[in-house]
């Protein structure tokens, strides 16, 4: 398969999953729905250029959305509605699709593993041309999330360390994902680089007009000179119907060296974001003397301060019931930050 190709990244619109669903079977008839319209979409895309895209990405909770503002159920009561087994039946027809077309596929659902009962994960995994699930990410850091780090020991003595950052290696590049607002997070993406990751994926539900947000997938691409292929949701559906487009459009492709090449700005639906990913070119900066080439350049026995716990790992070695936990905990490491000095307190809090 050729180090020169195109991907193509599907903005779509999401039917949320609600507080007001009662069922399971309810939950997944819109998860149904949800698919069913997003490789619509996907084949509209492709047409009659089969040969040239190689990668389709998808966005973040692209079937579901996430139990955010909920103020009658726990979050906990999402592992029922709306979470996936990774592979698993439900997500056969995003299987099937990328047999009949012969691309790979980037995606993201909720996922519940059975080996970890009253869990669930924010969870990138990337299909290959044969139907099969070769990489499989569960976020790491998130506001609202349960993460694998939350019972780190165990979850690494099970997995291996190899689990919490992994990169594919394929016929198309070195693939690693990550969701959404860890692209805040420049630790992760330098962790796939460090393993010579070539293409970030970047499932995303983000607010593109946030000048910062869009800086931050151009610095993490320019950084690690890898490419960067950022999918945003096209927006939600409202009870009355409506497009919410709060975080919506601003699907991107930034390029190794920081330039956004590819984009669709608009919110709704659209394939239109379509570039050309060139590994070949990308190895051939990586090998040069260039000095906009950066992984050679790091001096890292010098960032001592990763030495020192901020958010502390096995926090949660029961599950938590509501994300309500997390912001508790965050609050209790801000705490702990302030007594140590390394943050003092505004004068003014309730301002």
């Amino acid at each position: 398969m050729p180090l020169r190709y195109l991907a193509m990244a599907c903005q779509t619109i999401v039917k949320p999953i609600t507080e007001d669903v009662r069922t399971r079977t309810d939950g997944v008839s819109i998860i149904n729905e949800n698919l069913d319209a997003a490789l619509n979409l996907m084949w509209k895309g492709l047409g009659n250029n089969l040969g040239a895209v190689k990668l389709v990405t998808f966005p973040e909770m692209f079937l579901t959305l996430a139990p955010v503002g909920w103020r009658t159920r726990p979050s906990s009561d999402w592992l029922d509605l709306a979470c996936l087994e990774v592979p698993g039946p439900e997500l056969e027809p995003l299987f099937q699709a990328a047999r009949d077309a012969g691309v790979y596929i980037a995606a993201n659902c909720y996922e519940y593993a059975p080996q970890w009962p009253n869990r669930y994960f924010n969870c990138s995994f990337l299909i290959d041309p044969t139907g099969e699930v070769i990489l499989k990410y569960r976020r790491l850091h998130s506001p609202i999330t349960p993460s694998p780090h939350d019972f780190l020991d165990e979850y690494v003595d099970v997995h291996g360390w190899d689990a919490l950052f992994p990169v594919a290696d394929t016929e198309i590049g070195r693939i690693a994902m990550f969701p959404c607002m860890e692209v805040v997070f420049p630790e992760v993406a330098r962790m796939y680089a460090l393993q010579g990751a070539e293409v970030l994926i970047n499932p995303t539900n983000d607010s593109p007009d946030v000048p910062g947000w869009v800086a931050c997938k151009q610095a993490r691409a320019m950084e690690n000179n890898c490419y960067l292929i950022s999918t945003n949701a096209g927006g939600w559906v409202t009870p009355r119907g409506h497009l919410e487009s709060t975080n919506a459009g601003g699907t991107i492709m930034v390029d190794y060296r920081g330039n956004i090449f590819e984009e669709h700005r608009p919110p709704g639906e659209s394939m239109k974001a379509r570039g050309l990913i060139d590994i070949e070119q990308l190895r051939t900066f990586r090998h040069s003397s260039n000095a906009m080439n950066f992984i050679p350049q790091l001096r890292t026995e010098l960032y001592t301060g990763y030495r020192k716990t901020i958010t502390p790992p096995n926090r949660f070695k029961n599950p938590m019931r509501d994300h309500a936990e997390l912001r508790k905990l965050y609050g209790e490491v801000m705490t702990r930050l302030t007594a140590e000095g390394a943050y003092p307190p505004p004068r003014h809090p309730d301002d």
